[in-house]
């Protein structure tokens, strides 16, 4: 706050002009840091310049190790340069206090007075005590006090140094906000908005969706592009032949065809769903490798095998509805889903059983 332009509104400051020290000096007091003039070590006024300086502006280090950095110099100029400086000097004008009517101001003639005074008059509504501050990461340095902006340098180096620590505090802030989070790529931290999940046995797919499933399981990752191409390839890379040696081919970049856009938006359905995991660099996966654990325990016998020569399933665009008929008992098949996707539940479906009837949007 005093280090601050806040102190604006509760003083002015003020030039003045003072007289010039008198004496002849030799040598003078310069700090080994900033390089600034202290004054001569026989002058009155050093080690008040001393200390102040040390409290402004490396209060972070004993002031005895401080005194050890401050260099005698005996260059004429520097002398020369100080008894300037020491002609011109500052007030600071309450601006709060205002004087009687006819009266001169509240002014002090030395920082360390008008810091005094704030103390005793201003702190207590100027400054508000708190536990723990926000601080902006990009904040510039000189719009912080000095020991805000040593604290702020302290917790930096302690966050780089225990990254797991930040890590935590990051990851329960995002599970406040409803995201999860999930390892995957070496063990790697990653968030998303929905939870990756394995494929069910008992979900029934659309052919294309099913053949996305399938050419995931066959890869560990692939590009979004790839994979689009490897379901539905442009028509140029059908029907480009070989190209002749000698003779380079760079085919333009064509918009994504009909199909291949209903490809995208299956692959988004399954992103959104947990099935597959979309990273930001374009890499597409499972979301789990293998198939899920079944929560209950295997029927002890299994039943009849399905006929193979059954008829396909008659498909609606809301709701599926199927019957199967396995010798002389029947199970019912309820399919429903949306428009590249449908879920299957069935008491039980033998190992034998024949793949479920194809679904196209």
């Amino acid at each position: 706050m005093l280090r601050s332009k806040a102190i604006e509104t509760f003083y002015r400051v003020e030039e003045v002009e003072l007289e010039e020290p008198k004496g002849e000096f030799k040598s003078i007091g310069v700090c080994g840091f900033s390089g600034e003039l202290i004054g001569p070590p026989s002058h009155h006024s050093f080690q008040t310049t001393l200390i102040r300086l040390h409290r402004e502006r490396f209060s972070n280090m004993p002031l005895e190790d401080y005194k050890r950095r401050v260099r005698v110099d005996s260059n004429p100029e520097l002398v020369t340069q100080w008894k300037e400086k020491q002609k011109k000097g500052q007030r600071w004008v309450s601006l709060k206090e205002l004087p009687a009517e006819g009266a001169e101001p509240i002014s002090f003639q030395s920082r360390a007075e008008m810091e005094a005074h704030f103390r005793r008059m201003h702190a207590d509504q100027a400054v508000e005590e708190t536990r723990d501050a926000l601080v902006a990461g990009n904040v510039e340095k000189g719009k912080l006090t000095h020991v805000l902006s040593i604290m702020l340098r302290h917790a930096v180096e302690s966050a780089r140094k225990h990254l797991f620590e930040m890590s935590q505090k990051l990851g329960n802030s995002f599970e406040r906000r409803g995201l999860k989070l999930f390892k995957r790529r070496s063990g790697k931290l990653f968030v998303s908005r929905v939870k990756p999940r394995a494929i069910d046995p008992g979900m029934v797919f659309s052919k294309r969706v099913a053949k996305i499933v399938e050419v995931l399981k066959g890869q560990s990752g692939i590009l979004l592009h790839d994979l689009v191409e490897a379901i539905e390839p442009s028509p140029l890379a059908a029907e480009t032949s070989a190209p002749v040696e000698g003779t380079e081919s760079a085919p333009a970049k064509l918009a994504p065809t009909e199909d291949q856009i209903h490809v995208i938006k299956d692959i988004r359905w399954l992103a959104n769903e947990g099935y597959v995991i979309e990273y930001s660099d374009g890499m597409v996966f499972l979301g789990v490798q293998g198939e899920p654990q079944s929560a209950t325990k295997p029927a002890a016998s299994a039943p009849a095998a399905v006929n193979s020569d059954e008829p396909a399933a008659v498909v609606s665009e809301e709701v599926v509805e199927t019957t199967m008929a396995a010798n002389d008992e029947a199970d019912t098949l309820t399919v429903q889903g949306a428009p590249s996707v449908v879920e299957a539940t069935t008491e039980a479906l033998p190992d034998s059983a024949e793949p479920p009837a194809e679904v196209s949007a």
